[in-house]
């Protein structure tokens, strides 16, 4: 019996202490979107045509208060090219932009970044989890959309 009771208080010690992991993790997160300071790290790219493919590290969107830039691959259609690039990837980096925040109803953010000045990005769309999955889009003058799916870094 005495057996049975350490079992079970071990467990709900375990349970409680993951809980509250979870819920500092969450926390982290919650200050990183509230002061613009995050990583989002793709790990797989989706294309609008289907096709999807996994990534190695180091395909990234920084968003700090007063810079976005990203590094991610792109395939897919260019509607027009540019002129003196090999890189087919979608390379960008702006200083002004409008940046708001949306709870979403079961826990988690919606974010959205637009730029103010003119650059080839249009739109920028993030959704990450409580756990810090996360889930961007990206919407392109030039290019079809892309799709990235991921996890945020602090």
């Amino acid at each position: 019996m005495m057996k049975k009771l350490l079992s079970i208080f071990l467990f709900c010690l375990v349970g409680t202490g993951f809980v509250q992991a979870q819920q500092s993790d969450a926390e982290k997160i919650q200050q990183a979107i509230d002061s613009k300071t995050f990583v989002f790290e793709a790990s797989q790219a989706s294309g609008i045509r289907g096709r999807m493919i996994q990534l190695d590290p180091g395909y990234t969107l920084n968003v700090s208060s007063d810079l976005v830039k990203g590094d991610l691959p792109f395939f897919g259609r260019s509607y027009q090219s540019t002129p003196a690039t090999t890189d087919g990837g979608l390379k960008f980096e702006f200083s002004e932009f409008d940046y708001s925040v949306k709870a979403r109803k079961k826990g988690g953010w919606d974010i959205t970044i637009e730029p103010s000045e003119h650059n080839d990005v249009r739109s920028i769309f993030l959704t990450i989890q409580k756990s810090g999955n996360a889930s961007l889009r990206i919407v392109s003058n030039s290019k079809e959309g892309m799709s990235y799916t991921g996890i945020i870094q602090d």
